[in-house]
Parts: structure tokens; sequence; C-alpha cells
């Protein structure tokens, strides 16, 4: 019974705080940066680089930045090697 409740518990939790919707659908991890891109648009920033997290095997890293309005949360997502690996909640901008 407790092995239950914890499990329901465990599903009941709120979505990740970082978590991106546009107009309504889900921005998960996985995606490719066109399916990004075809539910929220470009993004406001952009930062392309190589990084080696692993020695000697490269990692190809995008960095975008959506403002989703004003006294919203931002959102960094970052792709390696052209999936969604992460979706980060950033402070609310400066107006």
């Amino acid at each position: 019974m407790r092995v239950f409740l914890l499990l329901s518990l465990l599903f009941a939790l709120p979505a990740n705080a970082g978590d991106l919707r546009c107009e309504g659908r889900l921005v998960a991890r996985g995606l490719t940066p066109y399916e990004v891109i075809e539910r929220c648009g470009e993004a406001v920033y952009e930062d392309r680089r190589v990084e080696f997290l692993y020695e000697g095997v490269p990692v190809y890293v995008d960095e975008w930045l959506y403002d989703v309005g004003d006294n919203r949360f931002r959102r960094l997502l970052r792709f390696e090697n052209g999936r969604l690996r992460k979706v980060e909640l950033l402070r609310k901008p400066l107006r």
C-alpha cells in the first residue's frame, strides 16, 4: 500500500520548472532544433560551440535563449549534437 501511495505522489508532481510551452505544445528533451522552431519560432539569442565533454570526443552545442514575455522567466535551451538536452529556467529580464 505504501509503495502505491509513493508512486502516486511521484507521478502527481508538477512538471519541471524549466519546461517550455509554446502555443500549448510542450518543448521536450529529444526534439531537434527544427521541431523547436516549429513550436516556438526563432530564439532571441543563439550561441554555437564545440565542447569536449568526454576525452577527445567533440560535442556540438547550441544554446538558444527564449524570452517568453514581460514578467516571465526566460528559458535557455541546450542542444547537444542536434537534440534538445536541457531547458533551464533563467531569471526574469530587467525592464
